[in-house]
Order: structure tokens, then sequence, then C-alpha cells
């Protein structure tokens, strides 16, 4: 008894408590130390944003689009330059440890592939998927996959061409059907792009619709967006009654397109991201020009009354030229940055509250401090972590082995303990209760590669699932 009281004290002794707090995240285009771009992140409502990265030409420079949290707790990201012939890369960065990795070098070979301008997304199958704009087989561009388990090898799968649909600039998204949807910017019968899907677990291609620029052309870095109602929602750059881009509509179930609103310059033009819909059903987004001062808007759009409202219109102070989309946080508010404007004429980033319609302006970009130019989306994910030892006061809970294949052991040195494992955004995966001096085993074979074990005496430890 007393060995096996000492084994669970040694195990309590070298616990891990993780401080895994939400942040924001995104990334500068330039500026920072070697005016290449910078990682920055802020706390969960905006504030105190810094950098924590600094790009160097040789691993990859001046990123572009959204990062993306893949389930391992990293952060996945595209630069336009650097690398192999200073052009492209796909990169890696460890919240935890702060570490950066060129993962893959695009211009190494461009028949798979290059150009990727828009990031990449994490799917249910744990790979994550992008698009590049050029190269490929039939130099109309690709769409590849990621394997972060196997090394994050890169696999280019299906290579675009001007009939199916080429030069596609954004990003894709994931439905319930497990397919990915996505749109590109030339390609198709009229030259303007075409919306498609992707089944990764098939193989297949499908042309879904081919834009008209009559109600829509050349969506440009924007990925399609699954409203409510079950409809795909997107913003094209160009096209419609203005030629200043749409907001449209497509119904997978009919294969129905609608050209919802036709941008007029006055109140926006040229949209270059995404759609997103908040808590209230509205769908918002921005333009990069437009408006009353030319220098872009951000818009509200009411699905039950087709009614348009420029909400905000950057006036360069406030930002000007949006490049991207907004991010609609856990909280409910709106969060996007702007590419130019503010205090050094170097972009802004922005919070935007649909409750009380306010906008207010969180950082001003700068080449000497946060970076400049966001070409991003911000993102939420995990605070860098702060690892140490647990004290014996502080936890009797020991969790081995870690890192774990599909089983973990809990065990118990003192008292009843309650402990919930979340994912790296802190969403509950399960509950579970343990009484002093006993081991239970955890099936964790359908948790994320890295996740979060939480108890009610307040440590935390960072389990790893290999």
């Amino acid at each position: 008894m007393k060995t096996k009281l000492l084994s669970l004290l040694m195990f309590a002794f070298i616990s891990w408590s993780v401080n895994a707090q939400t942040q924001l995240w995104g990334t500068s285009f330039n500026g920072g130390v070697n005016s290449q771009g910078t990682i920055f992140t802020a706390d969960a409502s905006g504030n105190n944003f810094h950098t924590v990265y600094n790009f160097v030409n040789a691993t990859g420079a001046m990123p572009v689009g959204r990062m993306c949290l893949a389930n391992n707790g990293a952060l996945y990201g595209c630069t336009d330059l650097g690398g192999f012939g200073d052009s492209c890369v796909c990169y890696r960065y460890d919240i935890t440890t702060g570490t950066f990795t060129n993962i893959h070098d695009l211009f190494q070979n461009t028949a798979l592939g290059w150009e990727n301008w828009s990031g990449m997304m994490s799917a249910s199958d744990g790979n994550l998927y992008g698009l590049c704009a050029m190269g490929g087989a039939n130099g109309g561009g690709a769409l590849f996959k990621i394997d972060i388990t196997n090394g994050d090898t890169y696999t280019d799968i299906f290579n675009f061409t001007a009939v199916n649909g080429a030069d596609p600039y954004g990003e894709l998204v994931q439905l319930s059907d497990g397919k990915l949807y996505g749109m590109t910017m030339a390609g198709g019968a009229n030259n303007v792009g075409v919306i498609f899907s992707f089944d990764p677990a098939t193989s297949t291609y499908t042309k879904l619709y081919v834009f008209d620029p009559t109600t829509g052309g050349s969506p440009k870095y924007g990925k399609l967006l699954q409203g409510a109602d079950g409809k795909l929602y997107g913003l094209t750059s160009t096209g419609g009654a203005n030629a200043y881009g749409v907001i449209f509509s497509f119904d997978l179930n009919t294969g129905n397109y609608s050209d919802l609103y036709d941008f007029d310059g006055t109140h926006g033009s040229a949209p270059l991201g995404s759609l997103v819909q908040a808590a209230n059903g509205m769908l918002y987004g921005m333009t990069q020009t437009g408006g009353s001062n030319g220098l872009g808007v951000v818009f509200g759009f009411n699905l039950a009354t087709n009614g348009y409202s420029d909400l905000l219109d950057f006036n360069g102070t406030n930002g000007s030229s949006p490049q991207r989309s907004l991010t609609v946080s856990s909280t409910g508010m709106l969060f996007g940055t702007t590419n130019a404007g503010g205090a050094s004429g170097q972009g802004v980033a922005f919070s935007y509250d649909v409750n009380t319609n306010t906008y207010t302006k969180l950082a001003d970009f700068s080449s000497t401090t946060t970076g400049a130019n966001p070409d991003c989306d911000v993102i939420e994910g995990p605070g860098p972590a702060t690892v140490g030892i647990a004290s014996l006061s502080t936890s009797s809970i020991s969790i081995f082995p870690n890192p774990a294949a599909n089983f973990i052991n809990v065990t118990n040195s003192n008292k009843d303990e309650v402990i919930s494992f979340t994912d790296v955004l802190g969403r509950e995966l399960a509950t579970i209760k343990t009484a002093a001096l006993t081991k239970t085993t955890v099936d964790i074979s359908e948790y994320p590669a890295v996740f979060f074990a939480r108890t009610n005496s307040g440590t935390v430890q960072k389990i790893v699932r290999k």
C-alpha cells in the first residue's frame, strides 16, 4: 500500500499545468523586426495586441489569409514569399513553444500547386485542406491536403482546369455531408469562376454552378457560408448590375443561384472576403472600396427582408481597404482588420458590436510594433501556454501515459475530484468524477490530437493523443 501511494504521489508531482486561455490571432503582411511580416495575438476582448513571431525570408515571408487552428493545437498558414525561390511556403506555428516550422515550399514543385492566398481549413478527418491559385498539373491551380499526423505531408489531390474552374484564391468549407465546398475566380464557361464541391473520401470533384458576370463573378479570397436556413451564401468581387460585385445565395437542394444584392459603389464595392452570420441571423461583411469615402465599408444584410445596410464607412483614421473577412467570436463580437489606414497608415484591428452597432478601433498597426498591412482574418485560439509543475497541495490527480494512443489512466491520490476534458478552444468533450485512491481508464480514441484535463481544484493538464 505504501509503495502504491508513493507512486500515486510521484505521478501527481509531475503533472503539468497549462494555461489555455482563448486569444485572438492573426498575421501582418509587412513590418516587424525583419520587415517581412509578423504573427500577432491579443486577448479575447481585443486588448494587448502584440507580436509573437517575426517572419524570416529563408523560411517564409509576408503571410496571407487566415491561419488555421488544427486539432493538434498548432496554427497553420501560408506566406506569399520566402522559402525556396522566395515564393510561398506552408508553415506551422506551435502556440505552446513559439516554434515556427516551414513545412512545405510550394515553389519547389509548382506542378503540385503554387500561390496559396487564403490558408487552410481543418477537416473532420483531421487533415488540412487548401487551394493554390496557380500551378498544378494544368496550370489552373490545385486543391491540396496536409496530413498533420504524418509529418505535415503535402499532397496535391485535385488539379483545376479552365473548363472545371481555375484560379481558386479563396478558402474551402466542409459541410455535414463531409464534402469540401469552394469557389474559383476564373474558368468555367464565362471565365469568371465556378462553385464546386470535392469529396475527400472518393476524390470526386463536382462543378455545381458557373458564375455569370451579369449576376456576379470572380469571387476572390472568401469562402462559402452555410446559413441557418441551409443555403450557401457568398460574395463576388465583380459582376452584378453595377459590376461592383454581389451578395448571392446558392441552394444545394435545387441548384438555384440567386443574386440577392448588387453593390453600387456608394454603399460599398468590390468585397474580397466572406460573409459571416451573427447570432441575430444577420449576415455581415466588408468591401475593399466604395462607401462615402471610397475606402470600403462594414455592411449588414437581413435575409428576412433582403435589406442591405451600410453600417460603417472607413475614413482612413478608422482604417481603410479591408482585404479579408470578419470573424464572429465566441462572445458574439465581430473582429476584423484593414490593410491600410489608422494612425500609421498601415492598417488597424477593430471590433464591431452587432447589438449596439458600435465600431471600436483596437490597434493601429505599425512596422515597429505589431507589423504592418494585415492581409488576414482574425481567428480565436488558445493563448500561449505556460507550463510548470503542479504542487501536491494543488492537485491530487495524475494522468498517464502522455502522449497516449487510445486510453489514458487517471489516478487520484487524495480526495474526490471532478475532471472535465476540453478541446483547445475550451469546448467540453467529457466529464468524469474520480474518488480518492482510485484509477479510472478513459477512452480518448475519438478526442482531438491535443486536449486538456481540468480539475475542480484549478489545475489544467495538456494531453497529446498520438
